[in-house]
């Protein structure tokens, strides 16, 4: 059941759970059957997310067209997600495919200039009643061996506030000290940014790179507002794990597609795991 993600998140921010977001890489069928039939068995909404640069590869429309294919296939909410867009002109795009959920990412900018590259954002989809995500404090990107490449902000919660006055996004990353990729060592998040940010503001917040993340940072994090959690890394991987498992097994027998129902059903499991976490089961 295809839907934005407004009244998902809301539903998730009063009743203190949050809305599990897969990115899909790009569109991959097989990671968009997984997620949807693992949301369908937990009865839990979900967010089929997206990365330009995957996009890029599979083609931005032939991901919305198979995830909006899949989701009508389920009778729980799925919302469908442009992940860190970068530029009014790809939201805009995006907008036009049919995409049910944007996010901006201006976090690399200053507050104010940020703030208004997104106003453009929102302005352009609420006109079509899409909800826009929004960052500040800008994260990290972790290599391989979990070494940090670019920034790894903690927001100020002034400058959250500062940014809040500013725009009005309908759900906001904030920077806590988290980051895409494979942590190495212990994640040291900045719980205390979500509490003191809480207290002069009802929107939602969403927690980016939850992979490596221990489930009681999770679920701290939750307790503070956090109503939508990504997963891409661990699911990702996860995939690929099943793939060379499958070959290994000669599940294939020489069909691509028996391979594919292989790791796909596999996945399922894992992102049901994720949706437990979120405490978001039985919430469709």
């Amino acid at each position: 059941m295809l839907t934005t993600t407004y009244e998902m998140l809301q539903k998730a921010y009063r009743r203190r759970y949050a809305v599990p977001a897969i990115n899909t890489q790009g569109g991959n069928y097989d990671i968009i059957r997984a997620v949807c039939l693992a949301a369908e068995k937990s009865r839990s909404p979900v967010i089929l997310a997206h990365y330009l640069s995957t996009g890029a590869y599979s083609g931005h429309q032939w991901f919305f067209e198979t995830a909006k294919w899949m989701a009508q296939q389920v009778s729980v909410p799925v919302a469908i997600h442009l992940d860190h867009g970068d530029t009014f002109e790809h939201c805009v795009e995006m907008l036009r495919y049919g995409f049910t959920s944007l996010m901006y990412d201006g976090s690399a900018c200053a507050a104010e200039e940020n703030a208004r590259r997104t106003n453009e954002v929102i302005r352009a989809a609420h006109a079509v009643g899409v909800p826009v995500e929004a960052e500040i404090g800008e994260l990290a990107r972790l290599d391989d061996q979990g070494k940090i490449s670019g920034s790894t902000n903690a927001a100020d919660p002034e400058e959250v506030r500062r940014f809040l006055t500013l725009c009005r996004p309908d759900s906001l990353a904030i920077g806590i000290g988290n980051a895409h990729g494979f942590y190495n060592g212990p994640v040291k998040l900045r719980i205390d940014v979500l509490e003191a940010s809480r207290e002069f503001t009802d929107i939602p917040f969403v927690l980016h790179g939850c992979t490596g993340m221990s489930d009681q940072q999770v679920k701290a994090s939750i307790q503070c507002g956090v109503a939508k959690i990504n997963f891409g890394t661990q699911i990702r991987c996860r995939f690929l794990d099943y793939l060379r498992q499958g070959l290994d097994e000669g599940i294939d027998q020489g069909h691509a597609w028996r391979l594919s129902q292989y790791a796909s059903d596999r996945l399922i499991e894992d992102v049901r795991k994720v949706i437990r976490l979120a405490g978001s089961e039985n919430q469709a």
